[in-house]
């Protein structure tokens, strides 16, 4: 449990409350008194920083509270959009609450990104980043480097002749949503590490029941990357652009073998990049 788990289950929550009172310390004694006839061995460390939230941070505890998407991420609840109608303004800075979220809620945030980083499911984590001027710059950074392990998991896992299980684990290349989260990391590092993965894919020479399986939707999920470097944003602009209007004309087709005009943009395609690669080592 934390803080905000603590706050909600200590109901103090109150629509348009101007400042918090003695009552609320009062109902999360109560409610831990409560919890440990259950647990004595329970663990009061979240109460006695709640109860510092409430003394010393009561600004940026409003905040938390007031805000749909922190809150509900922190209590682990799904409280609707009509739980945080408030006519109260809480006046804090994003830095402010980075700082906050840091001495209290830390953990917490950085085993989700752990979590769902493991569990490839980056959706997740890319809508949670709606609030990314709000965490801890210290979160992010971790974040970041998860994501290029897990990059470098990929590029590795294709270094080889993957298992079926190997290419279960790497399935999350062929949706947009692994590169909408890496763009909120982009570097000329990041581009690179895209640039190898295409030259791999598009490479006359590599596996072509993994080609087949991951070239055109992976073509066209890479495409919403935001690319650093503009020559690489074009190509990937273009290869998604002709790669959808291939698989549109192939739709109908039930047949597995690549199209005469699959082929053609494919050729495109590796020319384009290894232009790239040219200017890029000039």
């Amino acid at each position: 449990m934390n803080i905000i788990e603590l706050f909600e289950a200590a109901g103090i929550y109150q629509e348009n409350a101007i400042e918090f009172v003695l009552e609320d310390s009062l109902k999360v004694s109560k409610y831990m008194d409560l919890q440990k006839i259950q647990n004595p061995n329970m663990d009061t460390m979240d109460a006695a920083n709640l109860t510092e939230a409430l003394q010393n941070y009561p600004n940026e505890l409003w905040f938390v509270a007031y805000n749909r998407i922190l809150y509900n991420f922190f209590a682990k609840t799904n409280h609707s959009r009509g739980r945080f109608r408030t006519d109260r303004v809480v006046s804090v800075t994003p830095q402010a609450i980075q700082a906050f979220i840091e001495k209290f809620l830390l953990d917490e945030l950085d085993s989700y990104f752990e979590q769902k980083v493991t569990q490839s499911k980056f959706e997740e984590i890319d809508d949670f980043l709606v609030v990314k001027e709000y965490l801890p710059q210290k979160s992010l950074d971790k974040l970041e480097v998860k994501l290029s392990e897990k990059f470098d998991f990929v590029l590795q896992t294709l270094e080889q002749n993957p298992t079926v299980n190997e290419v279960i684990s790497i399935n999350f290349i062929k949706y947009r949503s692994f590169y909408d989260l890496l763009s909120h990391f982009k570097s000329p590092e990041m581009d690179e590490k895209i640039k190898v993965l295409l030259n791999k894919m598009t490479n006359a020479h590599f596996n072509l029941g993994l080609q087949a399986d991951f070239s055109n939707p992976m073509m066209i999920a890479m495409g919403n990357y935001k690319a650093v470097d503009n020559d690489l944003a074009n190509m990937l602009k273009f290869n998604k652009e002709q790669t959808t209007a291939n698989t549109q004309k192939t739709s109908s087709s039930n047949s597995s073998a690549l199209t005469t005009g699959g082929t053609i943009a494919l050729v495109i395609i590796v020319i384009r990049l290894i232009l790239l690669m040219v200017r890029c080592s000039q």
